[in-house]
């Protein structure tokens, strides 16, 4: 069944457009459910991609399907976006997700967080996966905990959010002992609260558009901002990070009136770090005197350069874990006729069984059934091996064919 997957990310457009991309991302998605061409499809929307995996019975067909919904779901004045996207088929498509995976292809080359945005878009995608992309998905993530567990790469835990924070500490001051506040709740509050803790910046206030903030302070060690009270905080703080992503449907959560407003008369400068791909901040508040605006576009320009030895080694986790997953997919085709052998073996085998079962004893019909059973695992043993086998070569249906001609065995397509 051809896998395919479509994308674009940092590298051909700039994080206003991926923002656009991610406003669509469920209108997308809701169109695909609807198209019965396709067997399955994950949709991975970050802030570095947005990106479809599909699975289908041709591919042309329903790669124009595909591209269609997405153009369909962008206004108009942003539908040649669709136009952009690096279009990867089959084991292509299975390369680069591990390699996205595993943090080679992020903005921040071993970026942390990337493999619970993969482990979130199979969660979000559900039963629309299906069984096959379900299994890519796992082996990508099994690949990225490998080089994060034995690569450099992934033990330096790299993640945007990191090198926005030593940008903050370079340009300004180090974090401990600083008071932050931090705007929104989700996954990557997460990773900024542990990120600030190691940096020994303790004094953190959350605020939650969502009032969701007492609930996140509940299992982190922050403290709740109530709804009204955040002109103050910004007063008072010495460092703002905006990730909650609640622009994409109501406008910049934090504009430039309420940073001048809350800021005046400040004498220090106020470091902003705005993570969200949408953007929670109004980019015109680059223009205050007191501020300093740090959004992703200015941290992808500030990302370390790679480290080579460690890539290399990553890479050759990739390859591994592309072979094993190939290997694996491959012998799968091998499934129906396996099945079908062993099922056509089987009767014969369990009217044996009956049979002595009523011609002995129960203790001797039970030590045939198992002699029985016995000798038929060890003679389709070899032959199990030898349909995967030839499958792995491409020469499967010269198995299905023998099985055909001598033992009368019709063969359904694997689902």
């Amino acid at each position: 069944m051809p896998l395919t997957a479509v994308g674009i990310s940092h590298h051909q457009v700039r994080i206003e457009e991926l923002a656009g991309l991610s406003r669509v991302a469920e209108q997308v998605t809701a169109a695909l459910d609807a198209d019965p061409s396709l067997r399955g499809h994950v949709a991975l929307n970050t802030c570095n991609r947005f990106e479809l995996y599909f699975e289908a019975d041709s591919f042309h067909g329903p790669l124009e399907a595909v591209l269609g919904a997405i153009r369909g779901a962008l206004p108009p004045a942003d539908a040649a976006l669709v136009d952009q996207f690096e279009i990867y088929p089959g084991q292509v498509a299975v390369q680069h997700l591990l390699e996205v995976s595993a943090g080679l292809d992020a903005m921040v080359i071993g970026e942390a967080e990337i493999i619970g945005q993969v482990r979130e878009a199979l969660a979000a995608a559900g039963n629309s996966a299906g069984p096959s992309l379900t299994r890519l998905f796992h082996a990508a993530l099994t690949t990225a905990k490998a080089v994060t567990s034995e690569t450099d790469l992934g033990a330096a835990g790299r993640s945007i959010a990191t090198v926005g924070l030593e940008l903050v500490e370079k340009r300004h001051f180090p974090l401990a002992g600083r008071k932050a506040l931090l705007v929104g709740t989700g996954s990557y509050a997460r990773v900024v609260t542990a990120a600030l803790v190691r940096r020994g910046c303790t004094d953190v206030t959350v605020y939650s558009p969502t009032g969701r903030a007492e609930q996140f302070a509940a299992t982190h060690p922050v403290q709740p901002l109530r709804p009204d009270g955040l002109a103050e905080a910004i007063a008072a703080t010495d460092l703002l990070v905006a990730c909650s992503g609640g622009a994409a449907t109501t406008g910049s959560l934090i504009d430039t009136a309420l940073l001048a407003s809350a800021r005046a008369g400040a004498v220090a400068v106020l470091p902003v770090l705005d993570l969200a791909l949408t953007g929670d901040v109004d980019p015109a508040a680059a223009t205050l005197l007191g501020v300093d605006l740090i959004d992703l576009e200015e941290i992808g320009a500030h990302a370390p350069a790679e480290q080579a030895a460690a890539v290399l080694a990553a890479r050759d986790l990739v390859t591994r874990g592309v072979d094993t997953y190939l290997h694996l997919e491959q012998g799968r085709a091998a499934t129906p006729a396996v099945t079908a052998m062993r099922a056509h073996v089987s009767q014969f085998i369990e009217r044996e069984i009956e049979s002595a079962n009523r011609r002995y004893d129960p203790e001797t019909a039970a030590a045939v059934a198992r002699s029985l059973r016995r000798v038929s695992n060890a003679l389709l043993h070899t032959p199990s091996l030898r349909a995967a086998e030839l499958a792995r070569s491409g020469e499967l249906a010269d198995y299905s064919h023998a099985l055909q001609t001598l033992f009368g065995i019709e063969l359904e397509a694997q689902a």
